[in-house]
């Protein structure tokens, strides 16, 4: 009885030591996973004036009851259905909600086609006859929504007053979206003289000098 008594008690001890009492874990045990809202999205970028549908999936499976909401609706607006459309150039945030849970993704958008030429600077000056006029012309190019596009190429025409463009006559749109025209040298007629700057079949717009 000695015997056995002691072998009970040492199994009881090695079954404690090795968690094998069989008792549920304590409130340090493990829990159920938190639920994770994410967004997906075609593509993180945008081209001007295009849309896109973005989504929202909780632990993988569609969420239900998300509400929208862009961080500059100038640059990226977003409808009740998770519908992106994009304008503005730039870096926006997209913030999905579905009851406590939320997610967040960025959208970058670029410009789109050209679609304007606008004078920049240099129309409006004046120059003796034959001589060079003091600034060179500076025209932008921007899209639909009106973001300046960089590598725009703009060509500079002479129209009226018989007088020369030194190169380069065709530049292309900057760093900073301006496309700068080379020297403007006036014809020798006294009077309105003219350059056109155009790109592909959008309207021209025409720089005026006057020779004195």
């Amino acid at each position: 009885m000695r015997s056995t008594s002691a072998f009970v008690t040492g199994l009881c001890v090695l079954l404690a030591a090795c968690g094998g009492s069989g008792s549920p874990a304590g409130p340090g045990g493990p829990s159920e996973n938190t639920p994770t809202l994410s967004i997906t999205l075609p593509s993180a970028a945008m081209v001007s004036g295009t849309a896109m549908q973005a989504g929202a999936t909780l632990s993988g499976s569609p969420a239900s009851g998300v509400t929208w909401k862009s961080s500059d609706p100038a640059m990226v607006a977003v409808d009740a259905n998770g519908m992106l459309t994009a304008a503005l150039q730039g870096t926006v945030t997209i913030t999905a909600t579905s009851g406590t849970n939320t997610a967040t993704a960025q959208v970058k958008v670029t410009p789109g086609a050209p679609a304007t030429v606008r004078i920049y600077a240099g129309d409006n000056q004046t120059a003796v006859a034959g001589g060079t006029v003091k600034e060179p012309l500076c025209t932008t190019v921007h899209d639909a929504a009106g973001n300046m596009i960089v590598g725009a190429m703009v060509t500079y025409t002479v129209a009226t007053g018989a007088g020369q463009m030194t190169a380069p006559t065709s530049p292309a749109t900057d760093a900073a979206g301006i496309a700068i025209s080379g020297q403007w040298t006036l014809g020798s007629t006294v009077g309105e003289q003219r350059v056109t700057a155009s790109l592909g079949s959008l309207t021209p717009v025409t720089f005026k000098a006057t020779a004195r």
